[in-house]
C-alpha cells in the first residue's frame, strides 16, 4: 500500500467505490453510513470475524479509508477495536484518520 495523506482521501472520498476497498458488503454498507454522515451510527465495533461486529476486518479491507471515514464522522461516539492486522503502514493510515475525529468519546481496545 502506497502512503496516502489526508489530501488524497479528501480528493477521492466522494468517488471511491466502497466495494473495492472492503472485504464484504456489510463493511461497504458501514463505510457508506460513515461517509454519508448517518446520525444513527454512534457505535462501531471492529473485529476479525465476529458476526456481531459492525466491521469485520479481512483481507481486502483498506484501513486507511476506514480511518478516514471514522475521522470524518460527526456522530460516532463509541469505537470498539477487537482486532487490528499487522502492518505499520495500514496502522499509521488508520490511526491518522481516527485522530481527526471530534465526536468519539469512548474507545475500547480488547484482545489485541
Amino acid at each position: 500500500m502506497e502512503h496516502r495523506d489526508h489530501n488524497y482521501y479528501e480528493a477521492n472520498a466522494a468517488d471511491v467505490n466502497l466495494e473495492e476497498i472492503t472485504s464484504s458488503a456489510k463493511n461497504a454498507k458501514n463505510l457508506q453510513r460513515l461517509r454519508d454522515g448517518d446520525p444513527r451510527l454512534i457505535h462501531l465495533c471492529l473485529s476479525n470475524g465476529d458476526f456481531l461486529s459492525d466491521f469485520c476486518i479481512g483481507e481486502g479491507d483498506d484501513l486507511g479509508w476506514l480511518g478516514y471515514f471514522i475521522g470524518k464522522s460527526e456522530y460516532l461516539q463509541i469505537l470498539d477495536i477487537n482486532y487490528l492486522p499487522d502492518g505499520e503502514q495500514q496502522m499509521h493510515a488508520f490511526s491518522e484518520g481516527i485522530a481527526r475525529n471530534q465526536s468519539i468519546r469512548n474507545i475500547n481496545i480488547r484482545d489485541l
